[in-house]
């Protein structure tokens, strides 16, 4: 019986890194993992956030680094953004182009509302000080903060009174006009604090005194009531 031999002709296979050898048409190729990169749509965002916090941590630096500041360094564009979303983002219709902002709108919310809304108008506060306004400035900005917060205590008609008093836009209008005219600001921020302080304590007298008088009062009627 004779031996027949066929030939099949050369087989082709493909190298597989690690395998040691060919791999056949039918068998499995392992995928190699394709790095994935953000759309440009996702990156835009947050390329613009870092830009605006590397801007405002060079203004706060370059604030303090030039000593005595002069009169003509404008406000970081991004403080006037963050007051302008706070009190004057959305128009209300029918009211002769009156602005409100979230601000109001957070104090609906209670307690965390009102929260978030102090932290966001103290951001306000501390991008003054970086700016380098002067300290009774300062302190008629967080008189401004601490009014509109105690008004806002007030269910629905404080969330009404932070939409009228805007004190975010307060505060920026006073860190401009601080920067432009810083002895003139001082001032007049001195003469806001003094007549806060008078207000106080002519209330805090007159409270004592109508305590005394109710006090009085009393004793007087049970005086009566047991003579």
């Amino acid at each position: 019986m004779s031996d027949t031999t066929r030939d099949l002709g050369s087989i082709e296979g493909r190298e597989v890194p690690g395998s040691g050898g060919p791999v056949g048409a039918g068998e499995h190729h392992p995928v190699e993992p394709q790095s994935f990169s953000a759309p440009a749509v996702v990156r835009a965002p947050v390329d613009a956030a870092v830009a605006e916090a590397r801007e405002a941590a060079r203004d706060i630096r370059d604030a303090h680094r030039r000593g005595p500041k002069p009169n003509s360094r404008p406000l970081p564009n991004w403080v006037k953004r963050l007051a302008w979303v706070l009190d004057d983002a959305f128009s209300v219709p029918g009211f002769n182009g009156r602005r409100v902002g979230v601000d109001g709108m957070l104090t609906l919310v209670p307690v965390v509302g009102d929260m978030a809304g102090l932290v966001l108008s103290f951001v306000v506060v501390l991008a003054g000080v970086g700016a380098g306004v002067s300290i009774p400035t300062t302190l008629r900005m967080l008189l401004n903060v601490g009014f509109e917060s105690l008004a806002g205590l007030v269910p629905f008609g404080g969330a009404l009174f932070d939409m009228v008093y805007k004190a975010n836009d307060r505060n920026v209008r006073l860190i401009e006009a601080d920067l432009a005219d810083r002895k003139g600001t001082r001032r007049s921020s001195l003469m806001v604090i003094l007549g806060v302080l008078v207000v106080l304590f002519v209330g805090a007298l007159m409270t004592v005194v109508v305590l005394f008088l109710g006090i009085a009062l009393l004793v007087w009627f049970i005086g009566r009531l047991f003579s």
